[in-house]
């Protein structure tokens, strides 16, 4: 084996010492519970869809909702008579 081939394979095995030598990292187990400081949004025990005493509700939930059963109604109404025309 020549001197060149000789020094790529050391500085390889060298290369590869260093990836196994990797530290192993402790992470918290303890699971913290956040809790809202400037909303009371802790207290709701329950989903609303809209809710009027919350100060963040601006209703697009809601209109969401709206805009998908419309759109399946519509869809409904214009699969049935397209059935009736047949």
């Amino acid at each position: 084996m020549s001197s060149e081939v000789r020094q790529y394979v050391i500085e390889d095995a060298s290369k590869k010492s260093e990836i196994f030598s990797a530290q192993l990292l402790k992470l918290p187990i303890k699971k913290k519970n956040l809790k809202s400081k400037t909303t009371n949004l802790d207290k709701f025990t329950y989903w609303k869809l809209y809710d009027k005493t919350n100060i963040h509700e601006d209703g697009d939930q809601l209109r969401a909702v709206t805009g998908i059963c419309l759109v399946l109604g519509v869809f409904s109404v214009i699969g049935l008579y397209s059935s009736l025309l047949n």
